[in-house]
Formats: C-alpha cells, structure tokens, sequence
C-alpha cells in the first residue's frame, strides 16, 4: 500500500495540476473546536473547488493533500488545541485532485472561561524566498515518517530547522509570516489600497442599503489599515532583536562563569607569589568583588530579557496578526460587494456576510489589544534593560582597568607573575569579547526603545479607532443579526 493511499481518506487520484488563485485574494474559514467548517469566504470555495453545502458541516481535512506529512498536522493541532495561534505552510487537496499551497494562520478564539469556542484560519499565497524551500522540505519529512514514524519525522524537521539558524518551529513559522506578509507587500505594491467604488446606480434596489453599509465598512477598514502598514516596517527590528537577545542571554550568562573562574584562578597564583603576593592578592580580591558585583547584575539582567523576549517577539506577531486580519475584512467585503451587489439577498445570507464581519473584526479587537499590551509593557523593560546593560559596561571597564594593573605587577614580578600574565591575557580576550557584544547590545537595546514609543503611539491611535467603530457600527451589524 503507497502512502497515496494511506494519506488520501477521500481516494481521489491527485493531480501534477494548481488550482489557482491570485496574490491579492485571501480566504479564510471557521470552524468548531472539532474541526467541523461553520463558514468561509467565497475564494476559499472556488480554489478547493467543492460547492458551499459540500464544505460546510463537513471535517476540515477535506481539502488534505496525501503530500502533508503528518507531523506538520500533529504540530498544528498541538499548539492550537493549546490555545496558541499557529502559522505555517500547507499543500490542500482541491475536490479534483489538483493542489494549492497556502500559508495558514490559525487563531483559537476562547470564551470567558478559557475554553476553545472555534477556530479562524486566514490563508494567503505564499510568495517569499523561504516557501521555496518547503515543497522538497516536505517531501523529505513524509519520507522519513514513511519508513519511521511520526516523532522521527519532526526530529528530522527539527534538525533541518537548526540547520537554517531556528531554534524553534516558532522561531521559524514568526519568520516565515513576516517574509510571507512583505513579500506580498511588495509585489501587489499598494494595489489592495483601494476603498470602495462600487456605482450604487448598477446595484439591486434591494441591496443599496446593505450593500452601501459595506461600502462604508470597507473605506474604515481600509483606513484603519494605515495604522498597521505604519508600524509593519518595524515588524523586522522585533524579530531581529528577539534573535540577537537569544543568542546574546547566553553569552552573558557565560560571561559571569568566566569572570568567576579567572577571578578564582587570580587567587590561586597569589598564594604562590612569595614576594609581590600582597599586591596579586589585592588583584585577586579586586577581580573577586567585581566578579560577585558582575554576577549579580548578570542574573538581573539575564532575568529582564527572559521577561522581554516573549513581548518583543509577541509585539512582531500581532502587528502581522492585525494587518492580515484587516485585510482579511477589507478583502471580504469587497468580495461581498462584487458578488452580492446584483443577486436577490435573503435575510440568512446578509447575516452570515454580518456575522463573520463581527468574527473578523473581534479577532483584529483581540490581536490589536495584545499588540497594546505588549508595547506598553516591552516599553519598561527596554529601557530597564538599556540601564542594566550600561551598569554590566561599567564593570566591564572596571576589570579591564583591574587587567592593566595586573599587566604592571606581573611585568615586575618576572617569571614569579608567569601565572598571572595568562590569566590577564586571557581576562583581556574576555574584556574584549564582552566590550564588542554589550556594545551591540546597546545599540540594538537603544534603537528598538525608539522604535517602540513610535509603535505605542501609532498602536494606542489604532486602538481608538478601533474603539470608535465598534461603538458606532456595532448596533448597526447586530440589526442584521
């Protein structure tokens, strides 16, 4: 038996063939915490190519491609079943056989006590450097998870993953959506910022006052959407100090071990110094205290970035967040628009077009929210940061000051300083290597805080927006309902 059909539970023949769609279109679905399709977006029936009543009520996994390794699944529904939202690329099954690549961004939406109401997955067309990747990526972990299993098969993702610079699936799936996201940016360059034109002349009778409800929708949106294309381009500064804290937390962390051990080994010679063993031991309790002075504000400063990091990467991923999901709304409406704008409109089908426009928007209200939230709090923790790193320099200073001194002594002592001349030689690499990385650090510190009072400002704009049109629109959509 091929893995064709151990993989394909609907038993159709898949085709070498893309069912197409454009860049610009988006489409999303929603369903329950089962899995179950409640709704979706008319683009999202026309690529999987199945009627609306074959969609609904029927398991996601309709539209699986037998070419998804299962392990990718395993990961999707661990993480969201977690209530995390997931982001990553998926190869679906159309109704005849022929595939379609997407980058999926799944949101778990949660009821006042924490449970898992439903689902909201947004989907666009992958265009970036890293999806080329992932076609062959694929094939060789369904490969493995062929002749292993499941769990060698995201060992193998893993591993491949680190080969790439990512620690975590996370750490790659937030890079992916930022490449995906300015990729497609870049290639439509500004052709969705278009509000609506629709000639309410041409429209059913019927419809004017809905259709023109939408119009007016879709202009607030697009609006509101120039908020979050304000602060996209600082998505990249996010994501690079996020990398550049994991990698720096560990050599900080291991610059006080060093500092310790050279301190230690500082003693250690000064006993066997006979003569000048008054002056190395001063040295030695000098670089003691600074080493007990430098741990100290290590652990503290070590402990800021563990607390900055998860709202520094968070802040990257709901600016993201809130522009796809904009668009999502801007997209659908004018999707809305074009399609409904002649047809005889029931009352179900004005409410359902009302119901995941109110879905779509609370989804943005919850994701703006925590963008607010985690530039409010990184705002503190920058800058406590900044303060700490500048003390840790002062005491960098102050053990390479110690390491002249100790150069001095040991020039004088001969052979008796032989002991201390590595140790000062080595302590010099180190003040060296920790001068250059805290430097970096600074900088990177210094700029993100600047960035990040431009971000708060933009982001507390947005929120009453946000605010406004919920107060002003929100009687209005529940008319409808």
């Amino acid at each position: 038996m091929t893995y064709k059909n151990i993989y394909n539970k609907r038993g159709i023949e898949p085709k070498n063939s893309e069912s197409p769609f454009a860049l610009d279109e988006l489409f999303f679905s929603i369903t329950d915490p089962k899995g179950i399709i409640l709704t979706g977006n008319d683009v999202f029936q026309e690529v999987s190519k199945f009627d609306r009543d074959e969609l609904i009520g029927k398991p996601h996994n309709i539209i699986r491609h037998p070419d998804m390794p299962r392990a990718i699944f395993k990961a999707v529904w661990d993480t969201i079943k977690a209530g995390k939202p997931f982001v990553g690329y998926v190869k679906n099954m159309a109704k005849d056989g022929s595939y379609y690549w997407v980058l999926a961004a799944i949101y778990p939406v949660v009821n006042e006590e924490g449970e898992i109401e439903k689902y909201i997955s947004i989907r666009l067309k992958p265009s970036s450097k890293i999806f080329d990747l992932i076609p062959n990526l694929y094939k060789e972990i369904l490969e493995v998870e062929l002749k292993n299993d499941m769990e060698s098969a995201h060992a193998f993702l893993m591993e491949k993953l680190h080969a790439l610079g990512f620690e975590t699936y996370e750490d790659f799936s937030k890079r992916a959506f930022f490449e995906e996201i300015e990729s497609r940016e870049k290639l439509l360059d500004n052709q969705n910022n278009v509000s609506c034109q629709t000639d309410l002349t041409q429209v059913n009778n019927k419809n004017i006052g809905f259709i023109d409800l939408l119009c007016n929708l879709q202009t607030i949106f697009f609006r509101l959407n120039r908020y979050f294309n304000e602060i996209f381009g600082k998505v990249n500064l996010f994501l690079n100090l996020n990398e550049e804290l994991n990698k720096k937390s560990k050599f900080i962390y291991e610059l006080a071990e060093d500092i310790r051990l050279l301190s230690l080994n500082a003693s250690i010679e000064s006993y066997k110094i006979k003569k000048d063993g008054v002056s190395f031991s001063t040295l030695s309790h000098e670089m003691r205290k600074n080493a007990e002075l430098s741990e100290r504000k290590i652990l503290q400063l070590s402990k800021i970035i563990e607390n900055t990091k998860k709202d520094i990467e968070d802040i990257g991923f709901n600016i993201l967040s809130s522009k796809l999901i904009i668009e999502m709304i801007t997209f659908f409406i004018k999707e809305m628009i074009q399609n409904l704008s002649q047809a005889s409109l029931s009352h179900e089908k004005q409410q359902e077009v009302i119901n995941n426009i109110n879905e779509l928007f609370e989804l943005l209200r919850i994701y703006a929210k925590h963008l607010a939230i985690n530039v409010d709090k990184s705002k503190s923790q920058l800058r406590s940061m900044y303060y700490n790193i500048q003390e840790l320099n002062v005491l960098i200073n102050r053990l390479d000051f110690i390491h002249i001194n100790g150069l001095i002594e040991s020039a004088h002592t001969k052979e008796e300083g032989g002991g201390f001349t590595i140790i000062f030689s080595q302590m010099l690499k180190l003040i060296e290597a920790a001068k250059s990385e805290i430097i970096n650090l600074e900088t990177s510190i210094y700029s993100a805080s600047e960035e990040n009072q431009n971000v708060n400002l933009i982001t507390q704009i947005a929120q009453r927006k946000i605010m406004k049109l919920q107060k002003e629109y929100g009687a209005v959509l529940s008319s409808y309902i």
